[in-house]
């Protein structure tokens, strides 16, 4: 995944913190929690196996800290993960959070890192988050709010496309073919939801593009060759919804329906906008020392800047911290 690489990573921490070494953790420690870590209570949304709250407790922000996830096998790992790293100070509950519900001024800190595009229920999970919180309680909200299920304008995808092409072929080479020979989240499907996918496709007028993009998939296979990107698809969310009902299912309102119960004391948006889309099974390729691959990635950096200080591009990621309006 785009952000999983260290020069991404180091954009991203530039965004946020103005330093390429201070994560977003390390940021709010030193901003909104300043002074005031190790914090009694935290709670953590859509934790899956735990990785931000051990970064949480890495730097000493809380005390203790309630995690949820729906997940009982992600919950699972994420107690064996947090034993071994010695926090026993971290609580994993199972929880849909789209129906949770929160003890009167609890909190002094929630934290959502690529919760809310998951939810479904924002102005239940708003309100309870707002009556959760401490008055002087603080949510930290670090995650995608942009188009709802990526359903991209047509200016977007020509943008994607146009970076794209600068790319030699050996950057556009699918990672998941490299190493599974496949394209997709195709093999999960059940017979169910392939009959579904191919009714919306059909209704959709893209049955036709896919039955041909898996033509030639097989010839490949069958050649031994490697898929290259040739364009960011435009993705119908209702087709998506099939393999992921959750994914970025109220993404376009995380930010219009926290406004309405918080005010947000500090915004940082960090793009992702081209990048998410065009580094989209491509990432891995760029995991080198290759100079190269170096530069070809300040490129895609010095583009999407230029968009987004242009307006022609809006930030699909942001950092913000919020309190509980009275």
């Amino acid at each position: 995944m785009w952000q999983q690489l260290e020069a991404v990573q180091r954009r991203i921490n530039a965004k946020i913190s103005g330093d390429p070494q201070c994560d977003w953790i390390a940021h709010l420690k030193a901003t909104a929690l300043a002074g005031r870590a190790p914090v009694a209570e935290c709670l953590s949304l859509c934790c899956y196996e735990g990785a931000v709250e051990r970064a949480l407790a890495a730097q000493d922000i809380f005390q203790h800290c309630v995690a949820y996830d729906v997940s009982e096998g992600a919950l699972r790992r994420a107690r064996e993960l947090a034993e071994q790293a010695g926090y026993g100070h971290i609580e994993y509950v199972q929880q849909d959070i789209n129906a949770m519900v929160l003890p009167d001024q609890h909190y002094d800190l929630v934290v959502a890192r690529a919760a809310l595009h998951h939810v479904s229920a924002l102005e239940h999970v708003t309100g309870q988050i707002h009556r959760g919180l401490k008055p002087d309680g603080i949510l930290v909200v670090n995650d995608y709010v942009g188009p709802t299920r990526f359903e991209y304008s047509d200016r977007h995808i020509q943008i994607c496309n146009a970076a794209l092409k600068l790319l030699p072929a050996r950057f556009r080479r699918s990672v998941s073919w490299q190493r599974i020979g496949r394209v997709g989240p195709g093999a999960k499907r059940t017979s169910m939801a392939w009959l579904k996918l191919a009714w919306l496709k059909l209704r959709n007028g893209t049955l036709f593009e896919a039955i041909l993009r898996r033509l030639q998939h097989a010839s490949l296979r069958r050649q031994g060759g490697d898929c290259i990107k040739e364009t960011v698809p435009k993705i119908v969310g209702s087709e998506m919804a099939v393999d992921d009902p959750t994914e970025a299912v109220r993404s376009a309102e995380i930010l219009p329906i926290l406004q309405e119960r918080f005010e947000i004391v500090e915004r940082r948006p960090y793009g992702g906008t081209l990048l998410r889309p065009l580094l989209d099974d491509l990432a891995g390729n760029f995991e080198t020392d290759d100079p190269v691959a170096v530069e070809l990635l300040e490129m895609l950096f010095e583009i999407e800047d230029a968009l987004l200080d242009a307006g022609e591009l809006d930030s699909d990621f942001v950092y913000l911290v919020a309190r509980p309006r009275s």
